[in-house]
């Protein structure tokens, strides 16, 4: 299993969470906590890479891709709030 992580067009650094790791401390039973401390992958990353292949402490890879923001949503429409 390979974690993707998107990042923003001008990152230069990020912080993730390697998804095998957390499976594995889940199977583990460990606290949520120390699982998040095992999964945690942290970095830096040249600007104008448009993919990036890093690797957490377990060895699991983990593609950094760039992506671009979406638009920005339409005007406000009060409808979009309303329940039925």
């Amino acid at each position: 299993m390979t974690t993707t992580v998107w990042i923003s067009p001008s990152a230069t650094a990020f912080s993730c969470l390697c998804e095998p790791c957390l499976d594995r401390a889940r199977d583990a039973g460990l606290l949520f906590s120390d699982a998040l401390t095992a999964a945690s992958v942290r970095g830096s990353l040249a600007v104008e890479a448009d993919v990036t292949v890093v690797r957490c402490a377990a060895d699991h890879e983990i593609v950094l891709r760039r992506v671009e923001r979406p638009p920005g949503l339409p005007r406000h429409d009060d409808r979009q709030l309303q329940i039925a």
